[in-house]
């Protein structure tokens, strides 16, 4: 009879620890809980914290050995879950500088995880030169981006216009989990 029991608490224990919902993780931090909890762990690594507003905190500091990174963590705006994490490289003026950071940053990623799926395209044709190319960019005719699929999520690797003339390298860390659990809330809705 104990040995029965036994099984059956050591069968419940293994079902609930498959359960148990793996999470992405940034920084080897799990993408789960608060976002004040998560920025806390952050903190904690050494970020300066910046400030928050809609759902979204802001930190600064040094990411895969690159100083004045700004570190962006969101939360779902109907709850208290942190659902994706950004961080934003610093600022680029010139095509040869942009791409420069993010092919290199391409190369690791696909060391790491694999071949990922790239769209790298104008919206129209190539601009002759690399000014052209940088304007392209700034003015959003220019697509780059490229998906890392993971066992918990994906990472996707892009570059975006951030002011008048500077563009920069954006990784987003995407949990599957959270993402899951929004497509689910979205299909109970419809």
């Amino acid at each position: 009879m104990k040995h029965l029991i036994f099984s059956f608490l050591f069968s419940c224990v293994v079902a609930v620890g498959f359960a148990q919902t793996n999470h992405m993780k940034f920084k080897g931090i799990p993408m789960e809980g608060t976002l004040n909890s998560f920025v806390q762990k952050l903190k904690d690594k050494g970020y300066s914290y910046l400030g928050q507003q809609d759902g979204m905190a802001l930190l600064k500091g040094e990411f895969a050995a690159t100083k004045g990174c700004t570190i962006g963590v969101a939360r779902f705006a109907d709850r208290d879950q942190v659902n994706l994490v950004a961080v934003i490289f610093p600022e680029e003026e010139t095509w040869n500088s942009i791409t420069r950071s993010y092919y290199n940053l391409k190369d690791m990623l696909t060391e790491k995880y694999g071949n990922p799926e790239s769209v790298e395209e104008f919206t129209d044709r190539e601009p002759s030169s690399d000014f052209l190319k940088f304007h392209a960019l700034l003015k959003d005719e220019c697509n780059y981006i490229s998906e890392f699929l993971c066992e918990n999520g994906r990472i996707q690797l892009t570059m975006k216009k951030q002011d008048y003339n500077t563009a920069a390298v954006i990784l987003r860390y995407i949990d599957n989990a959270n993402a899951d659990e929004t497509r689910k809330k979205i299909m109970d809705d419809l």
